[in-house]
């Protein structure tokens, strides 16, 4: 017997096999089955809860959920060195990478790893109570998650071994702006609209020079960013993947979506989330300056409480690098929604993005600078 969900089918025998890993005693039967998905069916992957109820040995029954990812083969993502290689969550979690993170952070638990006829990937993890995690996300909140993330990053600076395994990607940020650079307008196409339309943008005459001569040093900065101390990153920090568990007067992470872990350089995974945190208005645009350097001094904390010593403007150039270079996302964002003339959604309202370009802009500007001041040290 099976069911089915759309097209997903899944066999009760395979449910039951997960759920005994957990079970106390020896399962007799599965006595039901739901499956509900989680979020948005993409393209590339889904996600569902599995939820069941099973009989033991003695009569007694009892409720049980666990959480299902399927990977879907996609031969744009096939290679090992793109930042969204498609098999990679599956492998991170099959070689048990995640069971060896260090104190402070935690992975969901992972069942089991199966591939399947049409290529699919299927992974069965532990469904987390994160209805009872902190997630406010207030910048409180937030300092909280970066100091924590800090120590992660920074165990592997204070002498944990990196992970070696071949399907993590090493130049993450190098592959991620390559494939926006591509999905970009060409730069004469770009010009062409922005200059079609500086009548409406009459307090940003400077914008498009500073945006273009950073597209110029982009090259440069992924080169050093490149040289920095390697940490082992999630590099998808953000408020539906990272979580406060709190106990006992201490606080730790839980950590959930490993598709885009990495080798990277530190200050790199606070930089991926306040570029992204600003585009999606969880930090206001006026309060960047306060939130960045709230944020990059509990990051810099944590990286101390782990054990490091090193030049701190080492994590500085990497929070500001990776966070800067998302203003070729969003210019492109910005020259689009003015060519289209339409304001869909908060994230497409052009002065909000604007907003955020100049101030990913400057960010940009600041890791320019302290390039030259660290190129000697690494």
């Amino acid at each position: 017997m099976t069911m089915s969900v759309n097209t997903l089918v899944i066999d009760p025998a395979c449910i039951q096999s997960h759920v005994q890993q957990i079970a106390p005693s020896v399962i007799r039967q599965l006595i039901s089955w739901s499956c509900s998905p989680l979020g948005v069916i993409k393209e590339e992957s889904s996600v569902y809860r599995v939820s069941c109820t099973v009989q033991f040995d003695d009569n007694s029954r009892r409720d049980y959920s666990l959480i299902l990812k399927i990977a879907k083969p996609d031969s744009m993502r096939d290679e090992a060195d793109h930042y969204y290689y498609w098999k990679r969550e599956a492998l991170v979690y099959q070689l048990g990478i995640l069971s060896q993170l260090p104190e402070g952070i935690r992975a969901p638990q992972c069942y089991g790893v199966e591939e399947q006829a049409d290529g699919d990937i299927r992974v069965w993890l532990e469904d987390l109570p994160i209805d009872t995690l902190h997630k406010d996300w207030t910048l409180a909140h937030m300092c909280e998650i970066y100091y924590a993330l800090g120590k992660f990053n920074g165990a592997y600076l204070a002498g944990a071994t990196l992970p070696a395994d071949w399907f993590l990607c090493r130049a993450w940020m190098r592959s991620w702006v390559e494939v926006c650079t591509a999905y970009a307008k060409p730069i004469g196409e770009q010009k062409a609209i922005w200059d079609s339309h500086s009548s409406e943008r009459c307090g940003s005459n400077g914008l498009w020079a500073q945006y273009l001569s950073n597209r110029r040093r982009a090259s440069s900065l992924l080169e050093t960013l490149e040289r920095l101390p390697r940490v082992f990153a999630h590099q998808d920090v953000h408020w539906d993947n990272i979580f406060l568990a709190k106990g006992n007067g201490d606080s730790s992470l839980v950590a959930i979506d490993w598709q885009f872990a990495s080798i990277s350089g530190v200050g790199e995974d606070l930089g991926r989330m306040f570029g992204y945190a600003l585009l999606k208005n969880m930090i206001p645009v006026d309060q960047a300056s306060e939130y960045k350097e709230e944020l990059f001094s509990s990051y810099v904390q944590g990286l101390r409480a782990s054990g490091w010593e090193g030049d701190s403007k080492l994590a500085r150039f990497g929070f500001a690098t990776a966070a800067s270079l998302r203003y070729i996302m969003v210019m492109d964002k910005l020259l689009r929604g003015l060519e289209e003339g339409s304001i869909k959604n908060e994230e497409s309202n052009l002065s909000h993005l604007e907003a955020v370009t100049q101030e990913l802009l400057h960010m940009a500007e600041e890791a320019w600078s302290l390039r030259n001041e660290i190129t000697g040290c690494i």
